[in-house]
């Protein structure tokens, strides 16, 4: 895929379109850290045009084996997809969000407290830790619809999401730093292509190394309290 586009100078990247901060579909363009991640990424790899496409997670390692994509990059974890995985090109963490002015401080400031419950490990991992009373959510707009309207106290998940959903709102909302696991966002590439899966790693390191990373975590999150991961993650072997 790396000959591919070097040679055509065209690269399509399938991105999430309904996360705030990371992946959003606006006014016919895309924007978000995801977003800005993939455009320094298809640079790096000689791409003189770059097309984005939506990808979600049930289809995106289908959308890499049939071709319908050359790269993924959508808050995919390292799983065990049919797929290569570059990077990670960041290190997020299952966490709670709270608002800025709540008096939580910490997880067993939780304790007797309503936590919104969308699909989400992180709340499983919230309940094991502390006794909360779950308060289900289809997804996480509706948990900030909850949170900000003080029906809930909290909400877990990945941070980096929960930090581009709150990072919209007019009122200040900080991450507690729990970190209860950790989920690596990686580069999702058709199983087997090694040579992109270095090139594209060698681009996650050059990011990091130029300091260009710490001013997209700013750029999106910095409105929120929350102190994203800037140092180089350790990488996944290419194969």
């Amino acid at each position: 895929m790396a000959d591919k586009i070097a040679q055509t100078g065209k690269v399509t990247i399938g991105v999430k379109v309904d996360l705030p901060g990371i992946g959003l579909q606006r006014n016919g363009g895309y924007e978000g850290f995801d977003v800005e991640v993939a455009k320094r990424i298809a640079a790096e790899l000689g791409a003189k045009q770059t097309v984005f496409t939506k990808v979600t997670k049930a289809n995106r390692a289908e959308m890499l084996s049939d071709g319908d994509v050359d790269l993924v990059v959508a808050t995919y974890s390292i799983d065990k997809s049919e797929v290569t995985f570059a990077g990670p090109y960041y290190l997020a963490h299952h966490d709670v969000l709270v608002r800025d002015d709540a008096a939580i401080k910490s997880l067993e400031d939780l304790a007797g407290k309503k936590v919104c419950a969308p699909n989400s490990p992180s709340v499983g991992e919230v309940q094991g830790k502390v006794k909360v009373e779950p308060v289900p959510a289809t997804d996480y707009a509706q948990c900030m619809n909850l949170l900000r309207s003080g029906a809930v106290d909290a909400i877990p998940g990945d941070d980096l999401i929960l930090a581009g959903f709150a990072g919209r709102e007019n009122m200040r909302y900080r991450i507690l730093g729990a970190q209860l696991n950790d989920e690596r966002y990686a580069v999702g590439i058709k199983a087997g292509d090694a040579k992109t899966c270095k090139a594209v790693t060698g681009a996650i390191k050059d990011l990091y190394r130029t300091g260009a990373m710490k001013q997209l975590l700013a750029r999106y999150f910095g409105q929120v309290g929350f102190e994203p991961e800037v140092k180089v993650p350790a990488m996944e072997p290419c194969g």
